[in-house]
């Protein structure tokens, strides 16, 4: 790839600078690479496929689709989409292609950060050593790799690309601030869906100890809403959002859990008795219920 900022003869367009074509970087050894290319061509490039860059590497995607993995998991990155990915995360195309659009990168080269040593970055920043050590534990733990719709993050790479390229008086200390408020959007971004994603884990907990608390009570789901402070539209959607099932049918799978439980216990029950233990009207409600989930009979699944 070419440090252009004209069209070259392989349709592709920008800036991209590396350890073998420092150019401003020379004067910013924290910053591995930095890359602005716009693709009118597919490129299939052996430097997109998955690798280890030593450092914390994000993506910003202005235009396009790219199918990327990042630590085993495939993900799609699309338009204002940004992935990030820590030292030890092999991350790229699986192929190697990079299909048509525009995309950023910057790869920050750590002073130290393993998977067993917190973050620290460098003499190059002011950002405190505890909010450094936060940063990285954010990342380390997030399996997510993509901020969705994060279109906030444009402008980072859009100055980032302008500091770089016109190399103006002062432009290192510039990048370091630009860098260092990326990295401090990208924290609130990962602790917002932290906190989001524990009180979503708290809320089906509390329903599941909620519905085993009594498996054979009909549960009406306006009474199970108003016990959760929500009208039964919002806990509907929260319920099938969360678990991939509307609120009756995820009760249906808590029952025949337990109903799978019972069998494989060493107990004298009964099929009846495990169905009305579970809450089923009838041991034939039961039975056909639990092969239409389970793919076969009770009686069936507890010879196997």
């Amino acid at each position: 790839m070419e440090n252009s900022s004209k069209k070259n003869k392989t349709g592709n367009q920008g800036v991209w600078w590396y350890d073998e074509n420092l150019g401003p970087l020379a004067k910013l050894p924290y910053i591995r690479h930095f890359g602005s290319m716009k693709f009118s061509k597919v490129k299939m490039d052996e430097n997109m496929l998955p690798h280890l860059n030593d450092g914390i590497e994000i993506h910003f995607v202005h235009s396009g689709k790219y199918n990327w993995v990042i630590d085993d998991k495939e993900i799609e990155l699309l338009p204002d989409n940004l992935s990030i990915s820590a030292p030890w995360q092999l991350n790229g195309s699986p192929t190697g292609k990079m299909d048509i659009g525009q995309i950023n990168w910057l790869v920050i080269k750590p002073e130290v950060y393993t998977d067993k040593i917190p973050l620290k970055l460098g003499k190059w920043t002011k950002l405190p050593a505890d909010f450094q050590e936060s940063f990285g534990t954010l990342l380390a733990n997030d399996k997510e790799f993509v901020i969705k719709k994060a279109k906030i993050f444009k402008k980072y790479f859009v100055d980032l690309e302008k500091e770089l390229t016109n190399q103006e008086e002062g432009y290192e200390i510039m990048v370091g601030n630009i860098i260092e408020n990326l990295f401090i959007d990208i924290h609130r971004h990962l602790y917002l869906r932290k906190q989001k994603s524990h009180r979503e884990d708290t809320f089906i907990d509390q329903l599941t100890q909620v519905i085993h608390s009594d498996l054979s009570k009909k549960w009406i789901i306006d009474e199970l809403a108003y016990q959760f402070g929500m009208g039964k539209t919002k806990f509907t959607y929260e319920v099938k959002n969360l678990t991939g099932y509307p609120p009756n049918s995820f009760i249906i799978n808590l029952k025949i859990q337990k109903a799978i439980d019972l069998i494989e216990e060493e107990n004298d029950m009964t099929m009846s008795e495990i169905a009305f233990a579970c809450g089923f009207s009838s041991l034939q409600h039961f039975t056909s219920t639990f092969s239409q989930r389970i793919g076969i009979s009770p009686g069936k699944y507890k010879k196997q």
